[in-house]
């Protein structure tokens, strides 16, 4: 007994419908046949994708339920503990060595 099938639809402009209408020929076989195989790559990429990034996600997912069991709320990006003392140390190092007095992205 065959599998029930089910129908997607969706949209594009006309040049798009023809590139894939081409590419499908090209490697022959029909549009759906053709669509589907595209995004069942793009699944098994997106899944590689995850399980990569797993521990990862894990790990941030760890840290955040650490710092919400200490009582003190995770740091926003860009905010940091760096001293004005040492940022202004940093500063005139990257000074001296690019020989500029401008502003280093990053430091104060």
């Amino acid at each position: 007994m065959a599998a029930k099938r089910s129908m997607i639809t969706f949209a594009t402009d006309p040049e798009t419908k023809e590139r894939i209408r081409s590419y499908a020929e090209a490697a022959g076989v029909d549009v759906s046949t053709y669509v589907m195989a595209a995004v069942g790559a793009a699944m098994a990429h997106d899944d590689q994708v995850a399980r990569t990034f797993a521990p990862l996600d894990d790990l941030i997912a760890e840290t955040e339920a650490q710092d919400a069991t200490t009582g003190r709320p995770p740091k926003e990006h860009g905010q940091d503990s760096v001293p004005d003392t040492e940022r202004e140390e940093i500063s005139a190092s990257l000074d001296a060595f690019f020989g500029s007095s401008t502003r280093h992205r990053g430091v104060a």
